[in-house]
């Protein structure tokens, strides 16, 4: 994580230039994540690369431009597609009519979500476009990762062909189409929730003066700025810190609602949960 962070906060005081903070924390949380997922650094978090980025990010669905330079390979393209993606979920009137209208009445987002859809240059259309992209790219990612012969095992992609092909899991349990869907999972669930608390957190502390001081003078305390602190000295060291981000998550919820579906049946507090049969095509 150190790692990542010292890019990210490289030349942020440059004078005459803002930061938007939201993209800095999307940035950052998708080069880490996307590190412990498919074991490739973006270099989204890298000083200089923020404009580049996003306009890249904001060109795919254009057509136009493949992606930080990279010659237009899978993986650039990948990530240009989801930094696009997952900056185009708004809850205001430039995002999707099917989400806002969700909100007020959820018995008709769905219908209006497949109406919506198939009509050109609505964001339910822009939307579904690059989650087909997406889709594509990553089929190709994860097959280009399974004809690999000497794979690394740090990262969460690699994990599972691993144990695919080493026969401890059922090969129709890991398919490549359930392979591709839980390793996006794995980036989007990390990358967009750590991104907007950060940016939460911001938002909150910037308006309360008391609340600031305190948390740097507490930050500032642990030691010198060399000092990296382990996992251990943040659960233990930072308590005020834990407060600030426990609260946060509670003033603003990341997601209010996540429906889970079981593959088999199980009971949990004696309440049974039926097994639910998910259609390939649901992923």
């Amino acid at each position: 994580m150190q790692s990542f962070i010292e890019f990210a906060t490289q030349n942020l005081d440059t004078p005459n230039e803002d930061i938007i903070f939201s993209n800095l924390s999307l940035r950052l949380a998708t080069d880490l994540i996307g590190d412990a997922a498919f074991g490739v650094n973006f270099g989204l978090s890298k000083p200089h690369s923020v404009c580049e980025s996003m306009k890249s990010a904001n060109n795919v669905n254009g057509g136009g431009g493949s992606g930080c330079g990279s010659g237009g390979d899978e993986v650039s393209d990948f990530i240009n597609q989801h930094i696009y993606s997952t900056t185009q979920l708004k809850m205001d009137l430039s995002g999707s009519f099917s989400i806002i209208l969700g909100l007020l009445a959820p018995i008709l987002q769905e219908p209006f979500r497949q109406i919506l859809k198939r009509i050109p240059g609505t964001m339910d259309w822009k939307i579904e476009r690059t989650n087909r992209k997406l889709s594509g790219r990553l089929d190709e990612i994860v097959k280009k990762r399974m004809e690999e012969k000497n794979r690394t095992s740090k990262n969460f992609l690699s994990l599972i062909l691993n144990a695919r092909e080493s026969r401890t899991v059922s090969e129709n349990v890991f398919s490549p189409d359930y392979i591709s869907a839980v390793t996006y999972e794995h980036l989007l669930a990390g990358s967009a929730t750590t991104s907007f608390t950060l940016s939460s957190i911001v938002y909150l502390v910037a308006g309360h003066p008391d609340v600031e001081k305190k948390l740097l003078y507490e930050i500032d305390g642990f030691g010198p700025h060399d000092l990296t602190p382990t996992a251990q000295y943040l659960h233990q060291s930072f308590p005020y810190l834990d407060q600030v981000i426990k609260e946060t998550m509670r003033f603003y919820t990341v997601s209010p609602l996540v429906a889970r579906e079981t593959s088999n049946e199980v009971e949990i507090g004696g309440y049974l949960l039926p097994k639910v049969e998910v259609p390939l095509e649901a992923w």
